[in-house]
């Protein structure tokens, strides 16, 4: 049987398969963050087109940390039992389902109704170059139990475990990043001391929830100027390790919109349809802005398996388990990093946008590559309507 395909454990987790959809998120909850039918309709199709398990949308711990519009949100108590039909839901079509649980920090949407933007230091946070506030220390002491709280919650719900994240210039990343945390107390400088809210987080959520399953997405390599390298990626896990964590997957990108999810090309087209603050330009505004935006924002290379080489690094150095994440769109590319020891599991976001059931189809034969054309509409579009696939096309947005 193909490796991809047979079953295991993952912190203490049962998976009938090794392919993860990763979290994407779906714009797909309510005013206060709870699950729509949407959603519920998505995860069904994703439970039934044969994923091993579900990472859900980035879910917010504190109001403060809603980046999007229809974000879920983990950060009141009566949120509970909205989620406990969809868990259920997912566990009765025998896929277990981790909650990611994150704080936009400075990567605040100026769509988002959130109008207080906080960081670990004053500064203008890309893509949308929102200045954010430096946060207070009993402001991080108070995002450290909001965290904590959000975590009891996903187990109150019946969450198989959570993810942290750690990854792609949100909160927990700009922490550990030397390009965004400026810092020179305890919660900055030194690789240790921007570890240190992670570290706090861990401890404090170990004497709430026992060892229930606490992951973490984090970013190989950001990209920023002075910002996080592999070297120091190995020195997070080893310490994400050390603090009681479980699972690492591995992504990469910072501020930079298109590392972490790459393109053929600049989805121009799509910012000036979609993008909160760029999108409904008209005349001659919107034909300057269609020759500079390809030119001022960088893009990344390569636009498949970017993190398999820093995947590698980081699993010889730690004894987690090792997802890794980022432009894998043929079956024959999971089968191999996972034959040859590069990551114990690969996980999917895009190719289960436009095929919930490609995992089915790939285990059946009918399908060897996803259809995905990496245009990058659906990132853009999110910040206005929820997910769906746009295939290279401008759309009218389904904003139900």
């Amino acid at each position: 049987m193909d490796k991809m395909f047979e079953e295991s454990i993952i912190s203490g987790i049962a998976m009938k398969n090794r392919i993860i959809r990763s979290a994407t998120h779906e714009a797909m909850g309510d005013e206060a963050g709870s699950p729509t039918d949407e959603l519920y309709r998505l995860y069904e199709n994703l439970a039934d087109g044969g994923v091993g398990c579900i990472i859900t949308g980035l879910a917010g711990i504190h109001e403060e940390g809603k980046a999007f519009p229809r974000m879920l949100m983990m950060d009141k108590d009566d949120l509970v039992m909205g989620y406990r039909p969809l868990v259920d839901m997912v566990h009765g079509m025998n896929v277990p389902i981790i909650a990611q649980l994150a704080h936009g920090g400075g990567k605040i949407s100026p769509a988002s109704p959130n109008k207080v933007v906080v960081a670990p230091s004053k500064k203008k946070y890309p893509p949308w170059n929102v200045m954010a506030r430096e946060l207070e220390e009993k402001e991080i002491l108070k995002i450290i139990d909001s965290f904590v709280l959000a975590i009891a919650r996903s187990k109150e719900a019946g969450f198989d475990g959570v993810q942290l994240h750690g990854a792609h210039g949100f909160l927990l990343s700009e922490f550990l990043s030397p390009h965004c945390n400026n810092r020179t107390d305890k919660w900055g400088g030194t690789i240790e001391n921007r570890f240190r809210i992670i570290a706090e987080i861990m401890k404090k959520a170990r004497q709430e929830v026992g060892d229930y399953p606490i992951w973490i997405k984090i970013s190989s390599h950001d990209g920023d100027k002075n910002g996080i390298t592999i070297s120091d990626t190995i020195e997070i896990a080893k310490m994400f390790q050390h603090n009681g964590g479980d699972v690492i997957e591995v992504s990469c990108g910072g501020t930079n919109f298109f590392d972490f999810m790459r393109v053929t090309k600049i989805p121009t087209e799509a910012i000036l349809a979609y993008d909160p603050v760029y999108g409904g330009k008209k005349g001659i505004e919107k034909k300057l802005y269609s020759m500079v935006l390809p030119k001022v924002i960088h893009k990344e290379e390569p636009i498949h398996l970017y993190n398999v080489d820093s995947a590698t690094k980081i699993k010889e150095e730690v004894s987690l388990p090792v997802i890794v994440v980022g432009g894998f769109r043929h079956r024959a590319e999971i089968e191999r990093v996972l034959m040859d020891g590069s990551a114990d599991y690969v996980s999917l976001s895009r190719p289960l946008i436009i095929e919930p059931g490609i995992v089915n189809q790939f285990r059946q034969g009918k399908k060897e590559k996803s259809a995905c054309i990496d245009c990058g509409f659906c990132a853009v579009a999110i910040s206005s309507a929820p997910l769906r696939c746009y295939h290279g096309k401008v759309m009218p947005l389904n904003q139900s």
